[in-house]
């Protein structure tokens, strides 16, 4: 179902499955296909969002301008709140969703992508040409190369079909060269490294160990650079780790996503100095309770403003066993409370030198009397 965005410009998009909004984004020159491995598994657990912009897009200000579709989507779907996933491209995407609007994402599922920039490892001269293209004597010559460099030789070895149907797909839904320029240039101007220690949802890095275009240290950067990411390297797969091994990624995904797993796993700490500091409000907070407590039960004389009681003290009171409410005229005395050994003997004491001055005056009387 498309949406319009500008006059040029329009998105079309799926949504599988029920449970929480997990929203899918595609890395560069992918359409929603890529997703093929992830839907019939991921839409068991959550509604699975895929997306594909069409048109002619100004990407004036780079990944912003993609981040800026991508919630007009959200807000026309009237979803205020879900988990992201982004790979490669829509990696630098999720990251800049998170961190503009951080009211919008959940968690936040980062795979086979950086925070951009130069990275401390990147992309080798030759990778770099497979990926644009350079040489290539046809459009089928280009895609091919450019995804053999994206996976390993262990899955195109055991998934040569697959493999080529991805080749097939590719092309059949590739964009125009305009756009796909604008969207290499997006992505070679994004840098995060800056600002992804801002990002406040609960993170995944998952990377393929042998991936040639975004190397493994730039995976490992990112995780340490988000507060209390989790780093899961994949063997045997490269730039394409979630087709190569979509069973291993998925089930990461879906441990990850899930509320009890996560909820456990990313319970908020507080500091010790702050942890004791709630320590010491809680200790005071129960002892301003106990005295306001027992100020009430030493003034019986307290009136209420009406002869019912309110429905906080009708809670408090015990019910009769024939089911009447109790009344003022039904309630027992109040009885002292029994006094402790050391204020008896100091109330006697206090009763003793009041009788002094008592029995002097006794004697006076009786010797002037005389």
């Amino acid at each position: 179902m498309p949406v319009t965005l500008t006059h040029d410009t329009s998105i079309d998009y799926d949504i599988l499955g029920d449970g929480p909004p997990l929203l899918l984004i595609s890395g560069l020159g992918f359409g929603r296909w890529c997703w093929f491995k992830q839907t019939p598994t991921l839409s068991r657990h959550f509604s699975t969002i895929t997306f594909d912009i069409r048109g002619e897009h100004n990407f004036a200000r780079g990944v912003v301008d993609l981040a800026a579709e991508v919630i007009a989507l959200l807000d026309y779907l009237g979803v205020e709140k879900t988990h992201v996933l982004g790979t490669s491209l829509g990696g630098f995407v999720a990251q800049e969703l998170a961190l503009e609007r951080p009211d919008l994402v959940y968690r936040l599922t980062l795979v086979c992508t950086s925070y951009g920039g130069v990275g401390p490892e990147p992309i080798s001269f030759q990778a770099l040409g497979r990926m644009l293209g350079w040489g290539s004597l046809s459009a089928e010559d280009a895609t091919r190369r450019g995804l053999e460099t994206a996976t390993s030789e262990t899955y195109r070895a055991s998934n040569l079909e697959e493999f080529d149907l991805i080749v097939r797909w590719r092309l059949a839904d590739s964009s125009s060269l305009s756009d796909y320029s604008q969207q290499v240039a997006a992505g070679a101007r994004f840098d995060a490294s800056r600002d992804v220690g801002n990002i406040t949802s609960p993170t995944l890095v998952v990377h393929g160990a042998e991936d040639r275009y975004i190397p493994v240290a730039n995976a490992a950067a990112l995780a340490e650079a988000i507060p209390d990411a989790r780093l899961r390297v994949v063997e045997d797969a490269a730039h394409l780790v979630f087709i190569e091994q979509s069973e291993e990624v998925n089930k990461e995904i879906v441990s990850f996503l899930k509320p009890g797993k996560l909820r456990k796993t990313w319970m908020p700490q507080l500091p010790p100095v702050k942890q004791g500091t709630k320590q010491l409000i809680e200790r005071v907070e129960a002892a301003n309770q106990k005295l306001v407590s027992f100020a009430r039960s030493r003034n019986p004389r307290r009136e209420q403003s009406s002869h019912e009681p309110s429905g906080e003290q009708q809670a408090k009171q015990p019910r009769k066993d024939d089911g009447a409410h109790e009344t003022r005229g039904d309630r027992k005395p109040l009885q002292k409370a029994k006094e402790s050994p050391a204020f008896g003997r100091l109330k006697g004491w206090m009763q003793r030198q009041s009788q002094v001055p008592v029995g002097w005056a006794r004697k006076l009387r009786g010797w002037l009397s005389r």
